[in-house]
């Protein structure tokens, strides 16, 4: 099968009405799900799993029992587990939602679970600010978790070296400039909003013109200092 590419806001145009949410792509055991929104969605919380906010085009206000934050484009944060919460907009937003795939249909279980008031609060973290701060081509900085799922940024310059995913699919989503992948599945040029998912065993090579900025998302080993 080749490599497929993936527009983001392309694909938001289908979506006719807000909150309404499609699978876009599976990162091994997740998945990476598409919303538009324009209003608020109900108090709620997820007993099973954290769920991971990006925002690619627009403002999301995201509350929760820990605190209020805005997300604005290229911006993220991560809801974790049994925190009650709710997102929505004034205008149109265009978001992602990564989440572990295989408890999608329990997100309102009735397990009892509480949260302490004010046990933490929600961090958001910008993309664009965080690329300013890599100092070698190809070489990702971690950014933020969702479960087991990491994503981080990367950026590449020229005529990069081939790279196995050889312990797990990987995503790559283009923050900036345009990114070509070679792979034994064909190649793939991606601008910015567009992505594209490596499967697990396969090998891809990186090449840019310029100077360009992805956020690469993949399954890893937990963070030793993470709770």
């Amino acid at each position: 099968m080749p490599i497929a590419k993936i527009n983001v806001l392309e694909e938001a145009k289908s979506l006719t009405q807000p909150f309404l949410v499609v699978d876009l792509a599976d990162i091994d055991d997740f998945v990476a799900r598409l919303f538009t929104s324009q209003g608020m969605v109900a108090w709620h919380k997820h007993v099973d799993q954290e769920q991971l906010f990006l925002v690619v085009d627009g403002e999301l206000a995201l509350e929760s029992e820990w605190g209020n934050t805005m997300l604005r484009s290229g911006e993220m944060a991560v809801i974790p587990k049994a925190v009650t919460h709710r997102c929505g907009s004034v205008s149109r937003t265009v978001a992602l939602v990564f989440e572990r795939k295989f408890f999608a249909s329990r997100q309102n279980g009735q397990r009892r679970l509480f949260v302490l008031q004010g046990a933490g609060r929600i961090h958001s973290v910008n993309i664009g600010a965080e690329a300013l701060q890599l100092e070698k081509p190809s070489v990702p900085r971690e950014l933020i978790w969702v479960d087991d799922l990491c994503l981080s940024v990367v950026r590449y310059e020229g005529k990069g070296e081939e790279h196995p995913c050889s312990e797990a699919s990987e995503l790559l989503l283009v923050q900036e400039d345009t990114l070509t992948l070679d792979t034994e599945l064909g190649g793939v040029t991606l601008g910015r909003g567009e992505m594209t998912v490596v499967p697990k065993g396969a090998r891809y090579r990186p090449q840019t013109s310029g100077k360009a900025v992805a956020l690469l998302v993949a399954k890893r080993g937990p963070p030793a200092n993470r709770d």
